[in-house]
């Protein structure tokens, strides 16, 4: 039966209570630890090498911590790091940007389903905040999802052309670091996700990191496997002296041949893809065209014989 106001009112009531004595024993939880938990950032801030201060002490980080941290465990703060990077986000607020965003997100529809839902019974109540609570976690992280996806390609078809200017640079006699910094900003405009990349990685160079350390680095960054591998090769030819232009141009037109097969593979794909569309939607459609004047017709004339 249909929830009255004060049985409604009592509802909500109870949840923000309990959240408050919740949020209020955590924070006090928080603020007795709060020298063991720095320690534990500072280990973590170490083992990453990425200088993300992954949540500091303000109303924010307190909130964050209390949901997704205790929900999803800390790991996910590590893990959304990841991915955000992987999406072409970076910089020391990126998670909890995200996180307060996805957070916003999910109570905005929680009080959207509240609106909604006044009048209805129990189970509709619950089916209702349960489906905004689902929502609210799962199209942030398709969105992410998405914009990871984007930044992958735009990678992935920035590599041939970029290690062929590679090659070109190197040939007219620049070192491999000049090489990288000057191709980085003749393709900020084309390809900037992968100038971005090249500009970080020719920091950790010039801050006195070993370029080996660097390129694995940005292959971490990024996740994939065509940059490891081209780290890899230009780690080998240095190490081995041989010719570094002619292997990054060897390497640009396997870069390209694979690309051509998953193209050709995709297109291949798409013709399977294409049944269920036809059948559930252009067949139907089609039958009734072709078949509707006929039917009609003999409909017409049995009519005309019963008469």
């Amino acid at each position: 039966m249909p929830l009255s106001f004060p049985i409604m009112f009592l509802l909500i009531t109870l949840a923000g209570a309990t959240l408050l004595v919740a949020g209020v024993s955590y924070y006090l939880r928080t603020r007795q630890n709060a020298l063991s938990r720095r320690i534990e950032e500072l280990q973590e801030q170490s083992m990453t090498g990425s200088g993300l201060v992954l949540l500091g002490g303000d109303f924010w980080d307190t909130l964050l911590r209390a949901t997704y941290g205790t929900i999803l465990g800390k790991s996910w703060f590590r893990q959304k790091e990841v991915e955000l990077m992987r999406a072409g986000f970076r910089g020391p607020r990126v998670v909890k940007i995200y996180g307060v965003a996805s957070l916003v997100f999910t109570v905005t529809l929680l009080a959207a389903a509240v609106i909604a839902l006044q009048g209805q019974d129990l189970s509709m109540w619950l089916l209702g905040l349960a489906g905004a609570l689902v929502l609210g976690y799962f199209i942030p992280e398709q969105v992410l999802t998405s914009l990871r996806s984007r930044h992958r390609l735009s990678l992935m078809a920035a590599l041939p052309d970029t290690t062929d200017m590679l090659s070109i640079v190197l040939g007219a006699g620049l070192s491999l670091d000049q090489a990288i910094a000057r191709v980085g900003e003749e393709i900020r405009f084309v390809y900037p996700e992968l100038a971005d990349e090249f500009y970080w990685m020719t920091l950790e160079v010039q801050a006195g990191q070993q370029r080996a350390v660097a390129f694995q680095h940005m292959a971490q960054r990024t996740g994939l496997t065509d940059i490891r591998s081209l780290a890899s090769m230009i780690v080998q030819a240095e190490r081995f002296g041989t010719g570094l232009s002619q292997a990054l141009r060897i390497y640009a037109d396997s870069v390209r041949m694979k690309r051509r097969l998953e193209i050709e593979a995709s297109i291949n794909k798409a013709a399977v893809k294409m049944v269920f569309p036809i059948v559930l939607f252009i067949l139907p459609a089609l039958f009734i065209v072709i078949l509707a004047p006929g039917i009609l017709s003999i409909l017409r004339d049995l009519a005309g014989l019963g008469q």
